[in-house]
């Protein structure tokens, strides 16, 4: 569905009691100073996919003393489907600082008009749906359920937006969509500059350009587009990518200005008073290093002070003062960065605040300067020549500053009267790693089966959470569920017993299981090998993909399978590996001993996205290392028959398997 302020019922969250529209929603006639722009006919299908054809997308902005917005929509209901969504309008607002007035309501019926905006069924809703993550935006619904709306009516309905954030100082901001999920017969953006105002603009693809003309003491911006085509949406795009056209909008003139903007903010709320003070000594009572007193700070910010976004309003990016958020003992991440830095400041140490995008890091440099490109403040510490980045919102982090993980965010604003850009955090970034090792040790008609899970970094402070927020029962529940999958009857000899190394930041699983099949079964029916810890990693990617693939944060993954049988066997050595400037992959077959074997698996990506121009590179080699996943160790008594080759891409020997006799044994690709 075409993704504008329209809502079904199902989506609205009633906070609390109707409240009274009169109050906070105005009815009046469309603005003198917008410009009508008409809609397509209906075009002659019979119904659309959804049931809505989408005629009419109007938006335009007056930037003057005043910051106005206008939409204006119009929609023909195709189906029944669509007469479901189309009768019902919800329109958002923050009371706190905008004003809403509805202008029209109503539809088109044979050519006539019939109005269907009736005030006195005016509901208000504060809707939250980010409450589940802690966040409270203060934000209202005026919500509509018009009456008699049928299949073949166009709807007709255009509202307005007085008022923009006061924390912006006036300064305007915004990312326009320019497309969507189903196609638009017509768009129109509209834009009145007033006297004084400088805005800058960028559009991608960048291939648009703006009519621009002077207008009664106006300067106007215009751009349209008949029609308007869908876009499909691909799944795992990476952060800062959109596959719709869209177009940024900035009255900053570049990354100097928001610092000159967020500064002032920060500055402020971080003054240390006596409340701090007294904290930041009680914080280091006992300790003697610089280290240790961080580590004890932040700590304290991220386990006492609870994570909860009040965010209405100017709150949505002015932080509360450190003192404040310290009595109050809640805040979201402006609310901690701020705390930590006054912390920090009373012990005489030099940290700053530092805007961060959570996603769309990768594509800051290209993006237009602007507040709303940044939702995460992190702290910024020079110490003893070294850069450390800290949250005050993670848990489950180490103890030690030189093992603390590193966010992946890749640019970051820091907030100081010095800084005039971006400044990038790839030199501090730890890698993650995970190492796996199954060992198998056969008798004769049951296997026991070992696993050595080993955790650094991010990835040890992922698992620590897990661990923190779930029993053990559970846990030995859901891993033995999974291996269950690869050895049928499994089952589980111990709970799972953890190993945390909160000083090097590393933690350690051991899984402990028994499989009632033995080295007699794989002498008669051979031994399967595969790399499953690699498979979620190496993902296929369809032929037919045109948008980039997001791949995670990078990281080094091991997988190590060991296996110890009752009876020698020489095994010849295999190796092979994949991969191009983005992922490396390897496999490599050993035999430690005469009744052993080892399967080593690793994997190492060193970017999160492949590029479009990049995916076919890609996808030749993913499909090739996932190639080398699964092997099958053939029965001796196979042996014999079977020659030495290279697998195909539908089967076939991989050679390099050999018994005692120096017989070629079987290792085909599934």
């Amino acid at each position: 569905m075409l993704r504008i302020v329209r809502y079904v019922l199902s989506c609205l969250v009633a906070l609390g009691a109707v409240a009274q529209a009169a109050e906070q929603v105005e009815f009046a006639p469309i603005p003198a100073w917008v410009e009508a722009v008409a809609a397509p006919a209906p075009s002659a299908r019979a119904a659309t996919p959804g049931g809505e054809e989408y005629l009419l997308v109007d938006r335009q902005w007056r930037l003057g003393e005043q910051t106005q917005q206008f939409f204006h929509y119009v929609t023909a209901i195709t189906s029944t489907e669509g007469l479901e969504q189309g009768s019902q309008l919800a329109l958002d607002f923050d009371p706190s600082y905008e004003t809403l007035t509805v202008h029209q309501v109503g539809v088109w019926r044979d050519g006539r008009w019939l109005d269907r905006l009736e005030p006195e069924e005016l509901r208000l809703f504060q809707r939250e749906p980010d409450l589940g993550r802690f966040l409270y935006s203060g934000r209202k619904t005026a919500y509509f359920i018009l009456p008699d709306i049928r299949v073949g009516d166009v709807l007709d309905y255009s509202f307005s937006l007085s008022g923009y954030n006061p924390v912006m100082n006036g300064l305007f901001s915004e990312r326009v969509s320019l497309q969507w999920s189903e196609p638009v017969a017509r768009q129109q953006l509209r834009i009145l500059l007033g006297t004084g105002r400088q805005l800058n603009s960028a559009f991608t693809p960048t291939d648009a350009r703006w009519q621009v003309q002077d207008q009664a003491g106006w300067q106007e911006w215009r751009w349209q587009q008949t029609p308007v085509p869908a876009v499909e949406e691909e799944d795992q795009l990476p952060g800062g990518y959109t596959p719709y056209a869209e177009v940024a909008l900035s009255e900053f003139a570049n990354w100097q200005a928001v610092v000159a903007w967020a500064l002032p903010l920060y500055e402020q709320a971080a003054a240390p008073g006596p409340e701090i003070q007294a904290l930041s000594a009680r914080l280091g009572e006992g300790l003697q290093s610089e280290e240790e007193k961080v580590m004890a700070t932040l700590r304290f910010v991220q386990h006492e002070i609870r994570y909860l976004g009040m965010e209405d309003g100017i709150g949505s990016h002015r932080p509360r003062r450190a003192a404040d958020t310290l009595y109050r003992r809640y805040g979201d991440c402006k609310d901690k960065a701020v705390l930590l830095l006054a912390l920090l400041r009373a012990q005489g140490l030099d940290a700053k605040a530092a805007l961060v995008s959570l996603d769309e890091g990768a594509t800051l440099p290209a993006q237009l300067p602007s507040p709303y490109a940044f939702d995460h403040v992190i702290v910024l510490l020079q110490l003893a020549g070294q850069r450390y980045w800290l949250d005050g919102t993670d848990l489950n982090q180490g103890r030690a500053l030189a093992s603390l993980a590193m966010p992946y965010y890749r640019h970051a604003l820091v907030l100081s009267g010095e800084q005039s850009g971006l400044t990038s955090m790839d030199g501090e970034y730890r890698l993650p790693q995970v190492s796996l090792q199954q060992v198998s040790r056969f008798a004769q008609d049951t296997t026991a089966l070992t696993i050595d899970t080993r955790y650094s970094g991010a990835l040890a402070e992922s698992q620590r959470g897990k661990w923190q927020r779930t029993t053990p029962q559970k846990l030995a529940r859901r891993f033995a569920d999974y291996y269950r999958r690869q050895f049928p009857g499994l089952s589980s000899l111990a709970l799972p017993q953890l190993q945390d190394d909160d000083r090097l930041n590393q933690l350690r699983v051991q899984e402990h299981y028994e499989v009632p099949e033995g080295f007699a079964r794989v002498k008669q029916d051979g031994l399967e090998i595969y790399g499953d810890l690699l498979d979620e990693y190496l993902e296929r990617v369809s032929p037919e993909r045109r948008q980039p693939l997001a791949l995670g944060a990078p990281r080094k993954v091991t997988q190590v399978l060991e296996y110890h049988f009752p009876e020698p066997w020489t095994i010849n050595p295999y190796q092979a590996e994949q991969g191009n400037a983005l992922f490396h992959f390897s496999v490599r077959v050993t035999q430690p001993s005469p009744r052993s074997l080892q399967v080593r698996y690793e994997y190492e990506n060193f970017s999160d996205r492949v590029p479009v121009a990049q995916l076919a590179d890609y996808r030749q080699k993913v499909q090739a290392a996932r190639e080398e996943l699964s092997l099958t160790l053939g029965p001796p008594s196979r042996a014999a028959k079977e020659t030495l080759g290279k697998a195909g891409p539908d089967g076939g020997v991989v050679g390099g398997f050999v018994d005692g006799a120096q017989r070629i044994i079987n290792a085909a690709f599934h």
